[in-house]
């Protein structure tokens, strides 16, 4: 499952150089298209040469992607993704970000694991990764999405991407939160957020502990569960009852300026007396439906 990690504070010993991660169509305040360099500079080595030099990179909006193989333009992928950052923008009542965000993509899964082995050797294996190099203190960090043409690409692409575009306006995101955010737009527009695989396994479950999700910073410490309950979380506040949104789309906002507003439960206790039945009450009726 795709991952982040922020490096200087979820990776023990390593040095503060910025976020790791394992908004749809930004029509005009984009930088120009800038010469590729950055991540796939790094990658370069394991892209095969061709007679005319490495594939063109290919615009789509505020994504500039990177490949050892051709990539073709009207690819409904592309499409899909150039909506993305809309979608964001609007759900979550955000400012469009400029920041443009490069997207590595390798041929094979080979490729891709060999570089991530060399280059983030640290890294636990996974299907992509989100990283925002931070180059100098007080400097833009290059925002780069690396993974390779699977049969999840679609999906992970705009999981990663959200991570990334969230990562633009916002100061910081709570783990759970950035990975509950990431997986609600992961899904396709029409889906409505909902992610069917995880609807089934939560459905008659037992209750999710949003206070324990809420104290995690570290992300081996989650697992599917918490990927699930994240999820499952983002998903009722956004598309359950208003007052629920309201207090999301309040956090969302104070994270615009403050990177540690608090917890958000307590906020959550002020309108439902027990938040995590109420959440239940939603799953069970999204389930029903």
């Amino acid at each position: 499952m795709p991952r982040r990690l922020r490096r200087t504070a979820r990776l023990a010993g390593l040095a503060a150089v910025g976020w790791l991660a394992g908004c749809e169509s930004i029509k005009s305040h984009a930088p120009s298209l800038p010469v590729p360099g950055g991540a796939w500079a790094q990658a370069a080595a394991l892209s095969p040469k061709k007679p005319g030099g490495t594939h063109p990179p290919l615009r789509v909006g505020r994504f500039v992607f990177l490949s050892d193989t051709p990539l073709v333009a009207d690819d409904l992928v592309w499409r899909d993704l150039e909506r993305l950052p809309e979608q964001i923008c609007d759900e979550l009542r955000l400012p469009e970000g400029s920041a443009i965000i490069q997207v590595c993509l390798f041929a094979d899964q080979e490729k891709y694991e060999a570089f991530m082995r060399d280059r983030y050797p640290w890294l636990p294996v996974r299907r992509a990764y989100f990283i925002a190099d931070t180059k100098r203190p007080g400097g833009a960090d290059d925002l780069q999405v690396f993974t390779w043409f699977g049969d999840h690409l679609r999906t992970d692409l705009r999981h990663e991407l959200t991570h990334a575009l969230l990562h633009g306006v916002l100061k910081g995101v709570p783990l759970w939160l950035d990975e509950g955010l990431a997986g609600y737009f992961e899904q396709p527009p029409g889906n409505a957020g909902v992610n069917p695989d995880h609807l089934d396994k939560l459905r008659g479950g037992p209750p999710s502990d949003l206070a324990r999700l809420e104290k995690i910073t570290q992300v081996k410490q989650m697992e599917k569960p918490e990927y699930r309950e994240a999820w499952a979380w983002t998903h009722f506040l956004l598309r359950g009852d208003p007052r629920g949104r309201a207090a999301l789309m309040d956090y969302v906002q104070e994270l615009r300026s403050n990177p540690s507003p608090g917890l958000l439960l307590p906020k959550l206790q002020a309108v439902w007396p027990d938040p995590a039945a109420a959440l239940a009450d939603h799953i069970g009726r999204l389930a029903a439906r």
